[in-house]
């Protein structure tokens, strides 16, 4: 998990579609702080991960998804888990997603 909490610390600077602040309803259990995020690799993939990091190393994973806008307002869920999920995608066609605690993003995946 260290080296899953190093990678998403990493990511958490460098990925744009990435929230990291405590959410107003939730208060942060203590030691611990918010991050919700993705990466993903056009044709290949999407990942999401949605945790309280911790401090002492005990992460709490938080129910996370992976969502393919439809049509105004509309989404489709192609994946969802607790902590993290993948999407695996093939092809080369054009769609917009969002993944929980992020904005929508474009990417070459369907």
């Amino acid at each position: 998990m260290n080296r899953f909490r190093a990678s998403a610390a990493a990511l958490l600077l460098a990925t744009a579609g990435v929230a990291a602040a405590a959410t107003p309803a939730q208060a942060a259990p203590p030691g611990c702080f918010h991050g919700a995020g993705h990466y993903e690799q056009a044709g290949g993939f999407i990942t999401a991960y949605h945790y309280w990091f911790c401090d002492d190393g005990n992460d709490i994973p938080l129910g996370v998804s992976i969502q393919r806008y439809l049509s105004p307002g509309v989404y489709e869920t192609v994946a969802s888990g607790s902590g993290e999920t993948t999407y695996n995608c093939a092809g080369s066609l054009y769609n917009v997603y969002r993944t929980t605690g992020t904005s929508d993003f474009a990417i070459l995946c369907s």
